[in-house]
């Protein structure tokens, strides 16, 4: 348990560290660029990360959950078939356009992530007192919000991916400007 924790927190380091780059990256075009409020600008490699992201955090305690039974087995399969629509839905009502130059897309904030990220902060802090509760719809609900947000992640990242790539093909000329 003790190596595991150490393996995770490397990750995330290692993670952090990326992901600051290009938030940085994208802050800076941001900054750059005449954008609608609500607009950002966010490097492609950063988005494809996400999942990574949700699965680092998420992961091992949704990994422990999983490993109870078949039942959380499932629950956990019926919370990341749950992600995946939203996510879908979010990249739509995010994705405003390409940036071929600097390979990043321009996405609209919005409320949310940040009531995906309280979930996760919730879920996460209270992993061990789920854990020592004894009740089975409990524990199975946990498991399926566990994997939600997996599901929506990975769900979103191919949705936003896919548009970015279709109408850089479609229009090779893309930029900040347009």
């Amino acid at each position: 348990m003790q190596a595991e924790q150490s393996v995770q927190t490397i990750l995330v380091v290692v993670f952090m560290v990326v992901a600051y780059s290009l938030v940085r990256k994208g802050r800076l075009e941001t900054k750059n660029a005449t954008l609608a409020p609500r607009q950002r600008i966010r490097p492609v490699l950063l988005e494809m990360l996400d999942p990574l992201l949700a699965i680092i955090v998420v992961g091992p305690v949704l990994a422990h959950e999983l490993n109870v039974d078949v039942w959380h087995v499932l629950a956990g399969l019926v919370g990341m078939a749950a992600g995946v629509p939203i996510g879908l839905l979010r990249s739509r009502v995010q994705y405003v356009r390409a940036i071929q130059s600097s390979k990043s897309v321009v996405l609209v904030r919005s409320r949310a992530e940040y009531a995906l990220i309280f979930l996760l902060v919730i879920l996460r802090s209270s992993e061990s007192s789920i854990r020592q509760n004894h009740s089975t719809s409990v524990t199975l609900l946990f498991a399926m919000l566990l994997a939600l947000p997996i599901g929506e992640s990975c769900a979103r990242t191919y949705s936003l991916v896919k548009k970015y790539r279709r109408e850089i093909v479609e229009s090779p000329s893309l930029g900040v400007s347009q």
